[in-house]
């Protein structure tokens, strides 16, 4: 799995932006974006002021505040660092992950990142792009993303660490992580983080309903719509901005597809944080839970089949170390077990 190369090379400034150490416990921690980052980023914001509240607590918007990473640290300081501390970080599926960076970043309203990303890909990847899409970035499509992701693995043009492999990111090669978490047992895993460092303390605020995951989406995807709602005028209609939030809630299992976004045009440039969240709120709790995570299922599997198979071959070969590193199908049948495709 890993190579004598991968074990010899050495720390980027990469690695070391994503790498944290909390000295008191001896904590370790690599963030990969799209795999719990936030959260515990927010977390390890608790632990180092020694305060036993939930970090949803802290907004996401602020989930850098005082993030202090290993940025600074000599080469002799980061490997006494790696050598007496427990090292932990978490993993994700590739394609779910993938997924939903784009749904997060380029397909949801996102000037930042219709700027710094979606521009060079519509300018890279499409033919025959409208001036407006070249200057906007706001329309990537899923395939023109994933041929993207594909030419940056290839090329190390224009990568953003939200949609780079983690073994990139994290070195697990290099760094010989104690505890490798994944994102979809991240309760569980936490507890046994914790619990690994002698923070009990902190199990509460984990196993309580403040911590609640679900809500913390709701409300990052209200406030990311509410504070850019100005500035994405200059490329989409606000209220047509809005309908793609409520169709990212629809992919990530939140609101059915049978409930419609129920705000009219003339009601979107008024619309509060308050009010968006109690609505969406109020669209998951009238729906069953068992219908959205079979609906998650349906639209994952409709995105991935917009993907020729020769394209989604290469993008299965770029995230090849991750698929081996973390113990990932790198070709799952519903994926790639097509009937109208060679």
């Amino acid at each position: 799995m890993c190579t004598p190369a991968d074990t010899e090379s050495n720390f980027t400034p990469l690695n070391l932006r994503h790498f944290q150490y909390n000295h008191k416990y001896r904590m370790f921690y690599c963030g990969v974006e799209k795999s719990g980052s936030t959260f515990w980023r927010r977390l390890l914001q608790q632990i180092d002021k020694n305060v036993i509240i939930s970090p949803y607590n802290i907004r996401p918007e602020n989930g850098l505040l005082n993030y202090k990473n290993l940025g600074n640290e000599t080469m002799e300081e980061l490997g006494d660092i790696l050598k007496f501390s427990i090292k932990f970080m978490v993993a994700r599926d590739p394609y779910t992950r993938l997924l939903s960076g784009y749904i997060d970043k380029l397909y949801s309203p996102n000037v930042y990142f219709w700027d710094s990303v979606g521009e060079h890909i519509v300018r890279t990847v499409r033919p025959n792009a409208t001036m407006k899409s070249k200057t906007c970035g706001h329309d990537v499509t899923f395939l023109e993303f994933v041929k993207y992701v594909i030419k940056a693995q290839t090329t190390g043009e224009k990568k953003d660490s939200h949609f780079i492999p983690a073994v990139e990111i994290c070195h697990p090669c290099k760094v010989k992580f104690d505890i490798i978490s994944h994102m979809e047992t991240l309760k569980f895993d936490t507890r046994y983080i914790l619990e690994t460092f002698n923070l009990r303390s902190y199990l509460s605020v984990i196993e309580g309903p403040s911590f609640n995951m679900l809500n913390d989406t709701i409300y990052d995807a209200a406030q990311a719509f509410v504070i850019m709602r100005t500035d994405m005028r200059r490329c989409v209609n606000v209220h047509t901005a809005l309908l793609r939030v409520w169709k990212k809630l629809q992919i990530k299992g939140i609101v059915s597809l049978d409930t419609a976004c129920p705000f009219k045009k003339d009601e979107v440039l008024d619309l509060t944080i308050d009010d968006l969240t109690s609505v969406i709120r109020k669209a998951f709790d009238s729906a069953s839970l068992s219908m959205l995570q079979s609906q998650r299922k349906s639209l994952f599997l409709q995105y991935y089949r917009q993907i020729p198979l020769v394209v989604l071959r290469k993008l299965a070969d770029v995230f090849k170390k991750d698929f081996d590193y973390f113990g990932y199908d790198q070709f799952p049948d519903i994926l790639f077990k097509r009937t109208n495709e060679d």
